[in-house]
């Protein structure tokens, strides 16, 4: 019988990959799988914008019913630099390598089946030929 160990495990309906550097002075958080970006003072507000521009992204995306909003992925060196950070955050923190220099981190936003069907359920309303929330 299997049973589960004390390391706690979520299951998520969309989980999008992001990277997270130093630009210009702030933290950017890019999400690759459709290529937006968050800014912020500090990780965490770099990842919080982020996640704000995709639910409105995702949102738009279902109410105009045009894929084309959210099939445009980041190049594919981004994808490598994401790959390569998961790779040094792996081995640093399962060998305690103080060593290792992160130039990047690999992060996931994830969102939920209920998530998902909050953000269908937004609506934008077109004023003077701009789209609102």
């Amino acid at each position: 019988m299997y049973t589960m160990s004390s390391m706690e495990s979520h299951i998520y309906d969309i989980q999008i990959r992001v990277l997270i550097y130093k630009e210009d002075g702030e933290f950017a958080a890019r999400a690759l799988e459709l290529d937006l970006i968050g800014y912020g003072k500090t990780e965490v507000e770099a990842v919080e914008e982020l996640k704000g521009v995709l639910e409105a992204q995702i949102s738009f995306a279902h109410q105009m019913q045009d894929k084309n909003l959210i099939e445009f992925p980041a190049e594919k060196a981004l994808f490598s630099r994401w790959d390569e950070a998961q790779r040094l955050m792996l081995a640093g923190q399962i060998f305690g390598d103080k060593s290792i220099k992160l130039k990047a981190k690999a992060y996931f936003i994830s969102f939920t089946r209920e998530e998902i069907k909050a953000l269908q359920a937004r609506t934008f309303k077109r004023t003077d030929n701009l789209i609102c929330a």
